[in-house]
């Protein structure tokens, strides 16, 4: 159980454009639009034809509860896989980025220097 707050902890912490944010607010919207469809929200969007889902409701009420549902769709739809896809391609970014900082850089900056000495158009000053 640690283990899990622990986690939860450091997505929660995680710098604003790292992959690790993206997937929690990713989980954040589809848990909002999973809520939003238990609790049948998605009735209260026949607002959108100018009718009202329950007549015991005031329209203002309902056309409130439709609209909440219907941004938490368009964000389900639209957000969450490309939130997704930004996340997957920024930790792709961040590991290749990674793997070059690693690589000895001295090899192939001496290995230059050496060829360029031995060619025709070295002149020392």
């Amino acid at each position: 159980m640690k283990n899990v707050f622990r986690f939860l902890r450091d997505l929660w912490k995680a710098d604003a454009f790292s992959p690790k944010a993206f997937v929690l607010r990713a989980t954040i919207m589809v848990v909002l639009y999973g809520i939003s469809e238990l609790c049948g929200l998605r009735e209260y969007t026949s607002f959108l034809s100018g009718t009202s889902a329950n007549p015991d409701m005031s329209w203002e009420t309902a056309a409130i509860l439709g609209l909440i549902h219907l941004l938490l769709y368009v964000a389900f739809i639209l957000l969450v896989p490309v939130s997704l896809i930004a996340a997957g391609l920024l930790m792709v970014w961040n590991r290749w980025t990674r793997r070059e900082r690693t690589q000895p850089q001295t090899e192939v900056v001496m290995k230059g220097a050496s060829q360029f000495q031995n060619s025709n158009y070295y002149s020392p000053l």
